[in-house]
């Protein structure tokens, strides 16, 4: 299944934004962090697609996200 990391700038680093961001569908971790990004998400779903749905509509649309930064994770080709 296709999966990704999300890095996101929150409005503040409260526990709002993770919260926020437990209750999507397709989030499979969230993890607060300190530095550039107040937030990490893992987000899996059927298909690439489906990915770039969850965070384009459901994380970027949540009030307190400022912005997002999304790395497609790339699993190995067997040889």
């Amino acid at each position: 299944m296709p999966r990704a990391l999300v890095f996101i700038n929150a409005v503040s680093e409260d526990m709002e934004v993770v919260d926020s961001l437990r209750q999507v569908e397709g989030v499979r971790e969230v993890h607060s962090s300190r530095g550039l990004y107040e937030a990490v998400a893992m987000v899996q779903a059927e298909s690439f697609s489906a990915v770039k749905e969850i965070v384009t509509k459901h994380i970027r649309g949540l009030e307190n996200v400022k912005a997002t930064l999304t790395l497609t994770l790339v699993e190995p080709q067997a040889t």
